[in-house]
């Protein structure tokens, strides 16, 4: 993160990964990839000596492949390959479901007509 001051005087720390990019039009605006525009008293060359001074301290950041999270490399499951799977959720739901109470009771019901 990099400290920057907004024009009102406050500190901000900024992820200088998520500044898509910087505006000087006159105060220095940084937008970032949410969407987001923050104002900064900085000029546009201490903001990026800011950023590479950052760079220096962590590394650039990270290119590493993502890893494929998807079940079965990709592939859509089966029905039967989900059955005790089903089976098993089935079971769990069953023993959280308290008995149900006896609504019966030892007095006959009349009928009223």
């Amino acid at each position: 993160m990099i400290a920057l001051s907004r024009l009102n005087g406050r500190t901000v720390a900024v992820n200088p990964d998520l500044i898509v990019w910087i505006d000087v039009t006159p105060d220095t605006t940084l937008c970032l990839a949410g969407g987001d525009r923050i104002v900064v008293r900085e000029s546009l060359d201490e903001v990026v000596q800011r950023i590479l001074s950052f760079r220096k301290l962590v590394g650039p950041p990270s290119r590493a492949p993502i890893p494929d999270l998807t079940p079965n490399n990709g592939r859509r499951s089966k029905v039967s390959e989900l059955a005790p799977a089903r089976a098993s959720f089935r079971a769990q739901a069953q023993d959280s479901i308290p008995a149900r109470a006896s609504i019966r009771t030892s007095q006959p019901i009349i009928n009223r007509k």
